[in-house]
């Protein structure tokens, strides 16, 4: 009997801190690495994952979202089942669905949820590190909603990018940029149609700035004309960054 091929959408969270990021990297561990590692035990067959888009080293995730394909028949629940069972407990999955062939987790979407977490502290702990920005003096989180509005729209985000060497298009739409806080937790929370390398760590770290009367919220439209990246010195750090949704 001849078996069809399957394409299978996986949405996951993981803890970024336990990986060398995403992308498949020779002699590190990796969650392309150990989700294809799962997924060939449980499928008996050699897969390929591919993802939404590559997180790097201590990036976290709740909604990425990955594709493999398979002619094994397991029903997906059982998939996600066996799967979950045979993954370190740093990488869930959340769903497993059957999609067509027109699917592709990068190609097909139109927009990304991210979300920094920045946990104002009097002292730094070791254990919120990995999750978390933490912060031990005043930040100013009026200017900081007011900077953070001024993300929003078609800008050139050069300046916010892993280099000013750029061969992608740094040109970004930034649908949803806002900060929320929950007592100690600023939540800045920013969608967009696309992003670069380290571009909402460099739009946190402008945040940051901005709150500690480092930088000034009208600096950021000088920003966009410039180009300057290294007026933002090293990004906001990786622990406080989550992928929560990829939207289709």
């Amino acid at each position: 009997m001849t078996l069809i091929e399957r394409n299978l959408k996986i949405t996951l969270a993981y803890d970024g801190s336990a990986f060398f990021g995403f992308q498949l990297q020779p002699g590190v561990s990796t969650v392309q690495g150990v989700m294809e590692s799962a997924a060939e035990l449980v499928l008996g067959e050699n897969v390929r994952v591919v993802g939404s888009g590559r997180t790097d080293t201590g990036v976290h995730a709740l909604g990425q979202v990955a594709l493999l394909k398979t002619r094994c028949p397991i029903p997906v629940e059982k998939c996600k089942f066996a799967m979950n069972g045979v993954l370190p407990y740093a990488v869930r999955i959340r769903a497993i669905e059957e999609v067509g062939d027109d699917f592709h987790p990068r190609f097909s979407a139109k927009a990304k949820h991210y979300r920094y977490l920045i946990r104002l502290v009097k002292e730094r702990s070791p254990f919120l590190e990995r999750f978390f920005c933490q912060i031990e003096e005043f930040l100013d989180i009026e200017n900081m909603r007011e900077a953070a509005d001024r993300f929003r729209g078609e800008h050139d985000f050069s300046a916010f990018a892993k280099s000013p060497d750029i061969i992608e298009n740094p040109v970004r739409t930034i649908l949803e940029s806002k900060i929320d806080r929950e007592n100690d937790l600023l939540v800045f929370d920013v969608i967009g149609t696309g992003f670069m390398r380290n571009m909402v760590r460099n739009l946190a770290k402008a945040l940051i700035l901005i709150g500690q009367g480092k930088m000034r919220s009208q600096e950021i439209v000088e920003l966009y004309r410039n180009r300057d990246r290294r007026r933002l010195g090293a990004p906001a750090p990786a622990g406080g960054l989550y992928l929560m949704r990829v939207m289709y």
